[in-house]
């Protein structure tokens, strides 16, 4: 289970709820208002004729129906224009919302330069969701260098204004250390107070922190209670933990039917995760039918994705000709690309290949240092196999396994600890 920060287009949409607005002159007027609502159209041709003669507030509103498209043609090039009309003369919900079209490139060209002068202009008014919006640019290093301080500065900003999602990305940062001190108790306060408002990222958050025990002491009674919660909101990633929950018994009865089920719906919406573990399920007929085809096909989506487990499980199914025709040429490929990533029975699988010569050339050192990089990720049976290898290869072939292997652990290493460093920089 993953923490997870809340989607920019979901905290622009709970802005926009609610709000009445529309324009003519710039893009078009709906056809198809009903009889009985006909003074909208005489609403709405007077909320034109403010806008047209400079009213900000008009064309703020104008701007907001058009993205909607409330009783006018949905045009989001038409709201841009309105909504930076009405930024221009300083109206800071427009200058928010015109920052997110350049962010988005929705109406206009996408421009992250555009984007954070626009939300700079909101925030220095006091607006929490521009504050909260630069906070996610600079975390996220978008039109400018990734800077956790700064973003960690915004978040509070807008988090001291009340703004759930603001408090759920600011506890997140305060659980990794990124951009101020590392405090499970600070993050976990934050996180419950945003879920407790009906923040679904944060309320996914708080089941994740039961779960592991991050900040709070472990229960997974909990954990189900706020998964649960953020579930009824739709919020994706918690139909993939529900399932992982009802699968391996966690603060519920075990329930593989149900656990199929949840995951059948995150899988649906694309998370890789969750079409790796259906894939998996359908492999032990575990609350579905014990069908190689499905596994295959779940399997090949996660893949496609760079889930390792998938990858692993469909250079399998190649192998031996299980849901796919036999291939051990995509057999290989498939459990290189998770070996690559350090999936221990994927590497030791990847051994047995290259010691056999089936879909890769025959390479007694090429599969000790698959073998010896499985055992050193932890799976044991890589030590057998490294141990029958061993007898039959020279002293020389030894030699040139675990230099192979000693390369590619610094390799990895390096970029690593590289890649922590760029997450970390300020």
């Amino acid at each position: 289970m993953i923490g997870i920060e809340v989607s920019r287009a979901f905290v622009f949409l709970l802005m926009l709820l609610g709000i009445v607005s529309g324009e003519v002159g710039v893009g078009k007027v709906a056809q198809d208002v009903p009889q009985e609502n006909g003074n909208q159209q005489s609403a709405i041709t007077r909320l034109v004729q403010k806008a047209d003669r400079g009213d900000p507030q008009a064309q703020k509103e104008l701007g907001d129906l058009y993205w909607n498209g409330r009783m006018v043609v949905a045009d989001s090039a038409a709201a841009a224009i309105w909504w930076k009309r009405a930024a221009q003369q300083g109206v800071a919900s427009a200058q928010n919302q015109v920052g997110y079209c350049y962010e988005h490139g929705i109406g206009v060209a996408q421009d992250y330069s555009l984007a954070i002068n626009w939300y700079g202009k909101a925030a220095e008014q006091g607006l929490a969701e521009s504050e909260y919006n630069l906070g996610h640019m600079y975390e996220y290093g978008h039109g400018v260098e990734r800077d956790y301080v700064r973003a960690a500065d915004w978040y509070l900003k807008a988090a001291e204004q009340g703004l759930p999602v603001a408090e759920n990305n600011l506890g997140m940062l305060y659980a990794n250390g990124w951009g101020v001190p590392k405090d499970l108790d600070n993050s976990f306060k934050l996180l419950l107070k945003a879920a407790d408002k009906g923040d679904p990222a944060a309320q996914y958050n708080v089941g994740e922190s039961y779960f592991s025990g991050r900040g709070v002491q472990k229960d997974y009674k909990q954990t189900l209670f706020w998964i649960r919660r953020a579930a009824s909101q739709h919020f994706d990633p918690a139909y993939q933990a529900l399932g992982y929950l009802y699968e391996k018994g966690f603060g519920v009865r075990r329930n593989y039917e149900e656990a199929a089920k949840m995951y059948r719906i995150a899988a649906d919406h694309g998370l890789s995760r969750a079409q790796s573990r259906l894939g998996m399920l359908y492999i032990e007929g575990k609350g579905v039918p014990k069908t190689f085809d499905q596994a295959a096909a779940w399997f090949s989506r996660a893949a496609e994705q760079g889930e390792a487990v998938a990858q692993c499980g469909l250079g399998l199914l190649y192998y031996r000709g299980n849901g796919v025709s036999q291939d051990v040429h995509k057999s290989a490929d498939w459990l290189r690309k998770a070996a690559d990533q350090g999936f221990p029975q994927a590497e030791d699988a990847l051994g047995y290949l290259f010691e056999h010569g089936q879909g890769v050339p025959l390479d007694y050192s090429e599969a000790y240092k698959w073998y010896l990089l499985a055992a050193g990720h932890g799976y044991s049976p890589a030590r057998h196999d490294m141990a029958s290898l061993a007898e039959i290869m020279t002293k020389k072939q030894l030699q040139e396994a675990t230099t192979r292997a000693s390369a590619l652990m610094l390799r990895d290493s390096t970029s690593q600890s590289s890649a922590i460093a760029k997450m970390r920089e300020p």
